[in-house]
């Protein structure tokens, strides 16, 4: 199996870092290598998938408490 290593310092130690981007409404989680800061990776401050899974949840169950039929997958 390939060992992942840096672009920039070819280490192969990697770290996550929570930062606000400037003129951003938002976090976004950095996936950097722990040696040299150079960032491989941008993820998501909020897990998306979850939510939308949680909200479809409380629509279905909503929908469900009004008699109304919903398909949503």
């Amino acid at each position: 199996m390939a060992l992942s290593k840096c672009p920039k310092c070819d280490s192969h130690r990697f770290e996550t870092t929570t930062t606000e981007p400037q003129s951003s409404d938002f976090k976004l989680i950095f996936v950097q290598c722990v040696s040299c800061g150079a960032v491989v990776g941008v993820l998501d401050f909020f897990n998306i998938g979850n939510i939308v899974q949680q909200h479809s949840a409380a629509l279905k169950a909503i929908a469900d408490h009004l008699g109304v039929h919903v398909k949503i997958d």
